[in-house]
């Protein structure tokens, strides 16, 4: 593959797996090399590669599956081929700033789907917030339907870039909440897909937008009090997925 330079090494990735795959080195639905022999063809450090591979996760060029490495995904061509600048995210990008941007995109995808849903796009949610109430005892099957019952609405809302965000940054936060020992209420949640739910079929966007709003919150995402969250800036992780220093000092999580 050959080593690439330390500066702006996500972007240099994006642009060298677009090189490989155009000369048909590289197919959709490969495995890259493990990170230790990737990060010694590129001559950079595994914390860097690290960085740059999650980047590519959140842009749809990655797969990750567990216990069997990284993979370019389907769409790995469709997407490479827009110019490397528009897709690399901004450097030093954390799971707090991903959230904030899911978290205002499924406001936005509520109150569309609560103006443009059709019959099929209600039966869809409908289905899926049906099979989440029969998963209450299963965590994992539980998001499974979780995510997409999200997606669900997104696809009603008629915006297919509101499909394509969430549909990656669901994935990515939703596989780093189940790596992170907290408990979730499902009773709960259920309970608020349910009011997201009623008001996309009363046709309310301005409730279905609030209720989304009230699901998918800073505080229950990542376990603060509501007095810690005003304080909150952006909240960093590390590779591991454990919880890093906050940037505001004197903000702690949960234990």
């Amino acid at each position: 593959m050959g080593s690439v330079r330390r500066e702006g090494l996500t972007e240099q990735l994006v642009e060298k797996l677009e090189k490989l795959i155009l000369e048909g080195v590289l197919q959709p639905g490969d495995r890259l090399p493990p990170e230790r022999d990737l990060s010694e063809i590129l001559s950079v450090s595994r914390a860097s590669l690290r960085g740059a591979l999650k980047a590519l996760q959140v842009m749809g060029v990655l797969e990750v599956r567990q216990g069997s490495g990284n993979y370019l995904s389907v769409e790995a061509k469709r997407i490479l081929e827009q110019p490397a600048r528009t897709l690399v995210p901004l450097p030093f990008l954390s799971q707090a700033e991903l959230f904030e941007v899911r978290r205002a995109m499924e406001g936005e995808s509520a109150f569309g789907a609560a103006t443009r849903a059709t019959d099929s796009d209600l039966q869809k949610i409908r289905h899926e917030f049906a099979r989440m109430s029969a998963c209450t005892g299963d965590a994992i099957a539980f998001g499974k339907h979780d995510q997409a019952f999200h997606l669900s609405i997104a696809r009603a809302s008629g915006n297919r870039y509101f499909v394509w965000f969430l549909a990656l940054a669901n994935k990515v936060l939703y596989d780093a909440l189940l790596k992170r020992p907290t408990k979730r209420d499902l009773s709960v949640s259920l309970v608020e897909h349910q009011h997201i739910l009623e008001a996309i079929e009363q046709r309310d966007a301005e409730a279905a937008q609030n209720a989304m709003l009230a699901h998918v919150s800073l505080n229950k995402y990542y376990l603060f009090d509501d007095a810690a969250v005003t304080q909150l800036s952006f909240l960093a992780y590390e590779s591991d997925g454990k919880a890093a220093d906050l940037v505001d000092a004197g903000v702690r999580t949960t234990p």
